[in-house]
């Protein structure tokens, strides 16, 4: 969807791919009698990435046992560099398919300018992973009712967000053990979280041991009634110090002894230092309790828009690629054949988003070298002098039983020829 910052544009098609078949087989474009065809051809084009995407499955669940965190044992995973960056490629390949975007490191350090949900600052620990990965889709405005007035009313305002976010994160072989365990991780495990509704803002209170930091407004708060309060108390006590300390020595028998008057100022003093490091507990407490209710926030928004974790998000995030690349096919090809003459890229480009934002009234950023490309390689278009035409919607079924074929064969016989020859 569609930012105000072009740069920021994705290719995150965000309508049910349901609710686009069905506009398509309703377009005024298509007649009568090839929506049965169409609704064949679609079908055969889902069959098809689904069984495709079947590999890719079986792949990245493969390259990740090893790397689980969630195998038995607590024990630092000793996998290889070579297996790890195995499995991040692949994983790079795979969210790149479902239209995740990798978000680069000024991106993430640029977020702590914005605003978010969590009003406080995140801080994180830097010697704890050897690598970390943020991914994200369909960035776009969302509104959220935030606490204002300290809690006592609320305001709806608008933040940047991101519909789902992926974080892969790797902690060091190396990490501080301490530090390891404040965040509940093993060593060397590669951990993948998926999360909904983010706002770029919060990126970073989604790290595991993010820590909730007060800003210097709050800080205030508390230390300046503290320090109006215990400064007077300070300058009473000062000079009657040293009779507490007379006192003190003489009922411990270390010197002399003290008459009634001296006993009373000691007595006086010690009550006035009482006072002074009762309000400073009562104020060390006040701002710890604060603390302790921001990292509340902190912790509860990262678990309440967690969506799966682990070798849990693999289904999902597979479903995501086959789907995005689904929609791009039958969107690129229907609109070819909606308009009944050769087109170039952005002539094909222009009209997949306009049509979208008619249908849907969303703006959308289609990727349409990606889509040009999967229609190529299903002989679904031809290229005539710099443009573009779809081959007849049975040329196409066709083409996509004979794809089917050879790719469920080649999977259901993949690695057997090696091992039996």
């Amino acid at each position: 969807m569609k930012t105000n910052n072009p740069e920021q544009f994705d290719y995150y098609i965000p309508v049910r791919k349901s609710e686009i078949v069905s506009a398509i087989l309703k377009d005024e474009a298509l007649s009568s009698n090839e929506r049965k065809p169409m609704a064949e051809l679609i079908r055969w084009l889902a069959l098809l990435f689904h069984v495709e995407f079947f590999s890719s499955s079986e792949y990245i669940k493969e390259l990740y046992v090893e790397l689980n965190p969630d195998r038995p044992g607590s024990d630092p995973l000793m996998s290889s560099h070579h297996d790890r960056e195995k499995f991040l490629a692949e994983l790079d390949k795979i969210l790149i398919a479902a239209n995740f975007r990798p978000l680069s490191e000024e991106e993430i350090d640029e977020s702590d300018g914005m605003e978010g949900r969590i009003r406080v600052n995140i801080k994180i620990p830097t010697d704890v992973f050897s690598e970390t990965r943020f991914y994200a889709r369909g960035r776009r405005m969302q509104e959220f009712s935030v606490p204002i007035w300290f809690g006592l009313k609320h305001k709806v305002v608008e933040f940047e967000t991101f519909d789902h976010v992926v974080f892969c994160m790797i902690p060091s072989l190396t990490a501080p053990v301490k530090k390891l365990k404040q965040g509940k991780l093993r060593a060397g495990a590669a951990y993948l979280k998926l999360f909904r509704d983010i706002p770029v803002a919060d990126i970073k209170s989604l790290y595991p041991n993010a820590q909730a930091a007060l800003g210097i407004l709050r800080k205030l708060m508390i230390t300046v009634p503290a320090a109006v309060a215990i400064i007077p108390l300070l300058m009473k006590i000062i000079p009657s110090f040293t009779v507490l300390l007379l006192v003190t020595s003489a009922y411990l028998g270390i010197s002399g002894t003290v008459q009634d008057d001296t006993l009373k100022k000691g007595l006086a003093a010690a009550a006035v230092l009482a006072a002074v490091i009762g309000l400073g507990m009562r104020q060390w407490s006040s701002y710890d309790r604060y603390s302790l209710r921001h990292q509340k926030h902190v912790t509860d928004h990262a678990q309440f828009n967690k969506m799966n974790k682990n070798a849990g998000c693999f289904d999902y995030l597979i479903a995501a690629s086959e789907d995005a690349e689904v929609k791009e096919a039958f969107l690129a090809y229907a609109l070819l054949h909606f308009e009944g003459k050769p087109l170039s890229q952005p002539e094909l480009d222009d009209k997949v988003e306009k049509w979208f934002k008619n249908r849907f009234n969303v703006e959308i950023d289609f990727e349409i070298d990606d889509a040009i490309a999967k229609l190529e390689r299903l002989s679904m278009v031809k290229h005539v002098g710099g443009k573009y035409v779809p081959v007849p919607i049975d040329v196409a079924i066709i083409s996509c039983t004979d794809n089917w074929r050879l790719l469920s064969s080649d999977i259901a016989r993949g690695g057997l020829d090696d091992e039996f020859d």
